[in-house]
């Protein structure tokens, strides 16, 4: 008996590990959180909270009776959304989605303006104070149907009916925003600074009508497209006969039309200055205003034609006006020759008249001196240029300070400085034919001297022709020879004779040994060489 208990109990408790809840397998609540052993059918709710689930019951949904919402024992069978339990009296034109207006505390709607601005069109200004029945006319059936948002989808027939200005026939854009507003209809806001052309000056106080006379589309922006009439009616200067520009933002601005703003300075490429600044335009301009040249000679060749001191037109001046004359003061001229030209003026050039090296005309001439002074060259006698064939290169010698005195320097214009006694002689001195290149030796010049000198005889002792060796140009008569530095027997002791004691005859100044000219006896063999003597015997004693 004992056995077929426990099995009953076993059997049970298998059973029940493998019974489905008739809530759905998913629900997860145990089973006496809502029922008792002593009677299953009774069910506790007051120990059920439905805030537990994942749809808590707030409001109204508070008092519904359970069924009404779930039809069957599976929970989860239950719809959540509102128009699954209640009919949607707005036929769907609002969407599924009734929260977004209603709550379960209340079905009325109290703030309806508010979730308004949460639409596409939000509602502000006027559109705020206004009944929902004037925009939405099914709205008496609760219905709500999608609208359009353009202004003109409402505001059509005041667009038709408006006649200051009248929008048909002006055809205005039927975007209304760009001129109204929604706080005030009436007053447009339209900001002419918001197209391409901008209000300014007296066009900000002008009527829409002026420029708008045929309606308010596109109309051009030129000045032109208005003020024709003030253009062909000007006569000072009259902008037809001139051939004016009708680009009239030229000369005039919409502050001030009348007189004209225009600036040579900066509306051309011909600045005025100086007297251009006072002279009338038709001076200039006398057959229009179209391009004109801007050379000085296109307006002033009657000055240049007729210009005589100098003649610019036998003198063949170049037209280019500038160079010597300015705008501030044209009848004295600026013209520097320093400046523009290759050949400055400088000691007497500058005071000479321009026809004494222009006297034909005022093209390019030569520079160089002989081009002028070619006369003076060929006319000098001290010394004489031509025969002493003097090159003709003449600033080698003269300058524009001083002409007539040379300013010749022959250390530095020539590879044989003057020295000693050279600086006093005359150049035909030296020069006596030609101032040629000539030979810089002493020996050129002096040697009539050398072949004269008897003491000592120059010849006969067989000198060296290198004057220098001995002179210089300081001292000529007396000679500078150093035996010591020079001769291979030095003057010490009792050498320190007269030359003409060892030196007894004019041929016996060549190099001898101490033996040839009979001084010391021949007692010692010849062996000791020309000098050899100098090996036992100072010069301080007598040999």
């Amino acid at each position: 008996m004992r056995k077929i208990i426990l099995l009953t109990f076993y059997v049970i408790f298998i059973a029940s590990l493998f019974a489905q809840s008739p809530h759905g397998k998913d629900f997860k609540l145990k089973c006496v959180t809502c029922h008792t052993t002593n009677n299953w059918a009774k069910i506790k709710t007051d120990s059920f909270d439905h805030k537990n689930t994942d749809f808590p019951l707030i409001g109204q949904h508070k008092t519904v009776y359970c069924r009404k919402c779930h039809v069957d024992l599976n929970f989860k069978n239950a719809k959540r959304e509102c128009i699954s339990c209640h009919k949607d009296v707005h036929e769907l034109t609002l969407g599924r989605n009734c929260e977004r207006c209603h709550t379960p505390a209340s079905w009325i709607v109290q703030n309806i303006t508010q979730i308004h601005q949460q639409s596409r069109f939000p509602l502000i200004g006027r559109h705020a104070q206004l009944d929902c029945n004037q925009c939405h006319k099914s709205a008496s059936l609760l219905r709500f149907d999608p609208m359009r948002s353009e202004c003109v989808d409402c505001h059509l027939k005041d667009y038709n009916a408006t006649t200051a200005p009248n929008h048909v026939s002006g055809n205005f854009s039927k975007d209304c925003m760009q001129c109204h507003t929604q706080q005030n209809w009436t007053s447009s806001s339209f900001n002419h600074n918001s197209t391409g052309f901008p209000l300014t000056g007296t066009h900000a106080n002008v009527a829409c009508t002026s420029c708008h006379p045929n309606g308010y589309s596109a109309i051009p922006t030129t000045c032109v497209s208005c003020h024709l009439s003030s253009f062909n009616a000007t006569t000072n200067p009259n902008h037809t006969t001139s051939k004016f520009s009708t680009d009239c933002q030229t000369c005039h601005n919409t502050t001030t039309w009348s007189p004209s703003t225009f600036n040579h300075n900066t509306s051309t490429a011909f600045p005025l200055t100086g007297a251009h600044i006072s002279v009338t335009c038709v001076s200039c301009h006398t057959n229009g205003y179209a391009a004109i040249p801007t050379t000085c000679s296109s307006c002033h060749l009657a000055n240049y034609n007729t210009t005589t001191n100098p003649n610019h037109k036998t003198a063949k001046f170049p037209t280019t006006c500038e160079t010597c004359h300015s705008t501030t003061n044209w009848t004295s001229t600026t013209f520097n020759h320093s400046t523009s030209t290759t050949f400055p003026l400088t000691g007497a050039h500058i005071t000479l008249a321009c026809t004494q090296c222009h006297p034909a005309n005022y093209n390019a001439i030569p520079t160089t001196c002989v081009s002028c002074h070619l006369a003076t060259y060929n006319a000098t006698t001290n010394p004489n240029h031509v025969t002493a064939k003097f090159p003709t290169t003449c600033e080698t010698c003269h300058s524009t300070t001083n002409w007539t005195s040379s300013t010749f320097n022959h250390s530095t214009s020539t590879t044989f400085p003057l020295t000693g006694a050279h600086k006093t002689l005359t150049c035909t001195q030296c020069h006596p034919t030609n101032y040629n290149a000539i030979p810089t030796t002493c020996v050129s010049c002096h040697l009539a001297k050398y072949n004269a000198t008897t003491n000592p005889n120059h010849i006969g002792a067989k000198f060296a022709t290198t004057c220098e060796t001995c002179h210089s140009t300081t001292n000529w008569t007396s000679a500078t020879f150093n035996h010591n530095a020079v001769a291979t027997i030095p003057l010490t002791g009792n050498h320190n004779l007269s030359c003409s004691t060892c030196h007894t005859t004019p041929t016996n100044y060549a190099i001898f040994s101490c033996r040839q000219v009979g001084c010391h006896s021949t007692a010692h063999n010849a062996s000791a060489g020309s000098t050899g003597c100098y090996s036992c015997h100072p010069t301080g004693r007598a040999g």
